[in-house]
């Protein structure tokens, strides 16, 4: 009993020193720094890559660039009678109609006569030359090579020159033009041309012809409607 008393008082005494102890140590160990991480001198840093899937592409927008307009088709442009070609009309290739031609006028004096038969004012033995100077240029030229007969085609009518050089024949085949006969035209009847030309030196189902001046104008006829074909001037041999 006596010896508890006495060591109670010694463990009393001693507490205070052993809890400041204890508190003292915890706070060095809280408060001391964290150990800086080393780097072994022999690691390499590579970066990471950046994923190219997900890098958008840059997009280049070039300036856009006046068109040219090419002379060759200003040239053709003008030729078929536009005066201006705007850049932004020029097509990549102009297909121009030509000017359709004029259809060759025949005056009074030159229409068919007894006393000077002529079918498109022209009279048989004209020069080659003054006959295409006349009419300008042919659509189609051939050889009729039986009769050494050089024929230039106008599309409305054609013509016949000889070895000579000379006017043989004239054939008028279009509704469209003026054979120089009065106002008789093709496709009109067979008593309109007997109405206009007067009573014909042969007249058949097929054919209406007058003979002047060593000359024979001959008019086809369609038997079917009656209606003419054909007219056509040559020498009457």
């Amino acid at each position: 009993m006596a010896m508890n008393n006495l060591i109670k008082p010694i463990l009393v005494g001693c507490m205070p020193v052993a809890i400041a102890s204890f508190l003292v140590t915890g706070c060095q160990e809280s408060s001391a720094p964290a150990p800086k991480a080393t780097i072994d001198a022999t690691t390499t840093y590579i970066p990471s890559q950046v994923n190219q899937e997900s890098t958008p592409p840059t997009i280049v927008v070039s300036p856009t660039s006046t068109p040219v307009v090419d002379e060759s088709i200003k040239h053709e442009a003008q030729v078929a009678g536009i005066t201006k070609v705007d850049q932004d009309d020029v097509p990549s290739q102009i297909f121009a109609s030509p000017k359709p031609t004029a259809k060759p006028k025949i005056k009074a004096e030159d229409a068919y006569q007894q006393e000077k038969p002529t079918l498109m004012g022209l009279k048989l033995g004209t020069p080659k030359a003054s006959v295409l100077e006349r009419f300008g240029k042919v659509k189609k030229q051939f050889l009729m090579e039986e009769d050494d007969i050089e024929v230039y085609d106008f599309n409305d009518f054609s013509v016949g020159f000889n070895s000579k050089g000379t006017l043989e024949f004239v054939d008028v085949h279009s509704i469209d033009i003026d054979p120089g006969l009065h106002g008789l035209r093709l496709g009109q009847s067979q008593q309109d041309a007997i109405a206009i030309l007067g009573k014909p030196d042969t007249n058949s189902t097929y054919v209406l012809s007058y003979k002047a001046q060593g000359t024979l104008l001959k008019i086809d006829i369609d038997p079917h409607d009656n209606t003419i074909q054909s007219i056509k001037l040559f020498a009457n041999s």
